[in-house]
This record gives C-alpha cells, structure tokens and sequence, in this order.
C-alpha cells in the first residue's frame, strides 16, 4: 500500500470511528412542495351535477342518536339532518373545486329527490337513470355523493374549558359520466374533527360548538377534503435532515436551517467520496435534500441512489432504510410531477 493510499486509509477509519463515537442527530426539516391531484376532472367538462344518493347500509343504524360524555342519547328531530348536511358537503365540495381553479359550472339536484334506501351491498347508478339525470341538465360529470353517515361526540372535562367534541364521518363518492351513465370512480372516506376548549389569545374561554353547527362544519370540511383530490396544492411536509457528530457537518447544518445552501452544499460535496465512508453516506443523503428543496428532483435522485448504495455496501440496516424510503419519496415526487405536467399540456 503507497503512502497516500495508507493516509486515505487512517482517515476513514478515524472518521468512522469518530463518526460511531457519538449520537447522529435527526433534525426535522418542514418543506413545502406541491402535491398532484389524485384525480382530475377533465377541462372539457362545462358543468358537474351534484346528487345525494341517500343510501344506507342496514348496519348503520346510530343517525339519529349522539354521545354526551358516556351517555348515548337520542336526538331531537327539530331539523332534518340528512339533507342540511348532505347538501352543506356537496356545496362545500363545489365552492372548493371553483376557489381553486376547477371552472365548470355546479348544479345541485334536490337533497332528498332519491328517496332513503338501505341495503347490504351499494351498486353503482344504472346508466340509464344517470342520462335521464344528466342530459336534460346538461351535466358531462355527475359527482353522487353515495352514502354519508356522522356521529357527534361530547366529552365534558372538570371544568368548561376543558370539554371536548368530535364529529366522525364516513362517506363513498362516486363520479359518472354524464354522456355514457357510466361510473368512473369511487371514493371512500373516513374523518374526524376535533374541537376542545381552553382559552383565546385574548384570555377569554372557548366555547364548543353545540351538535348541530358542529355538524355543518365538519360536513364542509368532509366536503373540501373530498374536492381536494381533483387539483393540485401546497403542502407541509417534513424531511431529514442528518448531522453526525462533526463539527463541520454541524456547520452545514447551521447554514441549511437557514437556508444558505451553497456553503452546506460545498461541506457535504467535499465528504461525498466513497473514502469518507459512513460520513459519505450521510453527505449525500443530505445533498439530496439540498435538491429536493431548490426543485431539481433528478439531481436528489442522482444523490440518494448514490447513498443507499454506498449504505448497502456497509450493511448499515439503519443507512439502508433511510437513504431507501428517501429514494421512493423522490420517485414519487417526480412521478407527480410528470402527471403535472402532463395535464398542464391537455
């Protein structure tokens, strides 16, 4: 072995004895990217009708009762519920398609035009019935909002301001055609809104909606979670970002928590070499990340591909599972981003 080899050789066994010596540290690190629709309303569609189907499974029977802390009671039928907030879901889904650049033109049937049914198994709309409503509309889309069942919760603490709610929802959309009746797809949901109550900024306390208005607010939110598939947004998400116990890497991350990438970037290039080893690993998996967040997404691949494979060369069990489920996040990223594309150009 020359010399420079042998130098190479006591530098990588230091740094990755110095690199076990002590805790690898995990920052999280928020980053907003934009997440693609699942689904997509064609921009050709010029109006969307909007039907409550009124359907039931034979086991949901708890519509008509609530919970107020361990009592299970029975409601007061002043208003019928099945229709307000069946029609407050479809309206709220509607307003957020349109707030958010989806054009066609919403119309909504009657909320009690089907009349109740309940079964044990649902079955897609006969074609016929969804023309005979659609044509005469002139709906291309019909969004059926199929079954929509809620349970409204009270929890009352030793005090006011520690009470809680909580309304559960459950739902199945389907879309059809309007030109040919036929289903397009369907889609389950199941959520929860929370309240508790406490204090305001301002020191007053915080009261709980009573069941009613809770209700209607958690069917508008049920309602634009459910629009929300159809368009692309911003969201919040969270990466890694890795900080073994050097001082220089300590740097980098100084600078990338405030968001001055060039002289991370220059720490974590000049460790990426292979004889860096472990510390490699790390160097790139966070190069990565220094892509991810300026939008060069096959630059971050380019990165993290060449991370786990140096983590698999060392068997690292853990550098494996970081730098591998890091590498399925950017592919889906740029998968998204294709499909972006994609309906940019129709």
């Amino acid at each position: 072995m020359d010399l420079r080899k042998l130098i190479s050789h006591i530098i990588s066994m230091f740094l990755g004895a110095l690199f076990l010596s002590s805790c690898t540290l995990y920052q999280d690190f928020p980053l907003e990217v934009l997440r693609a629709g699942e689904s997509r309303i064609p921009s050709e569609t010029g109006k969307i009708g909007w039907l409550y189907r009124n359907f039931r499974y034979t086991g949901d029977t708890l519509q008509h009762y609530y919970r107020d802390g361990e009592v299970l009671r029975k409601e007061k039928p002043e208003v019928n519920l099945d229709s307000l907030l069946a029609t407050t879901c479809m309206q709220s889904a509607a307003r957020d398609l349109r707030q958010n650049s989806v054009e066609a033109e919403s119309l909504f049937f009657p909320a009690d035009m089907m009349p109740p049914v309940s079964g044990e198994k649902l079955t897609p709309l006969p074609a016929a019935l969804v023309q005979k409503l659609a044509r005469p509309a002139g709906a291309d889309r019909l969004m059926v909002l199929e079954t929509f069942s809620w349970f409204y919760s009270r929890f009352r603490g030793e005090t006011r301001l520690q009470d809680g709610g909580e309304v559960t929802l459950a739902g199945i959309w389907a879309c059809y055609d309007g030109t040919t009746g036929a289903i397009t797809e369907t889609r389950s949901m199941v959520d929860t809104v929370y309240w508790s109550g406490g204090e305001d900024s301002k020191g007053q306390s915080m009261q709980l909606p009573p069941r009613v208005p809770a209700l209607e607010m958690a069917a508008t939110t049920f309602g634009e979670r459910y629009a929300q598939r159809f368009y692309a947004s911003w969201i919040t998400v969270d990466r890694l970002l890795v900080i073994p116990p050097t001082e220089e890497f300590r740097q980098a991350a100084d600078h990338a928590l405030q968001q001055e990438w060039e002289p991370a970037m220059a720490i974590w290039k000049r460790y990426s070499a292979d004889r860096f080893g472990r510390l490699a690993i790390t160097a790139r998996y966070n190069l990565a990340l220094a892509a991810e967040t300026g939008d060069r997404i096959g630059e971050a691949l380019q990165w993290i591909r060449q991370a786990e494979a140096l983590a698999r060369s060392y068997k690292n069990k853990k550098e494996i599972s970081l730098t591998s489920d890091y590498r399925q996040i950017l592919e889906t990223r740029q998968k998204e981003i294709a499909r972006l594309e994609s309906w940019g150009k129709q």
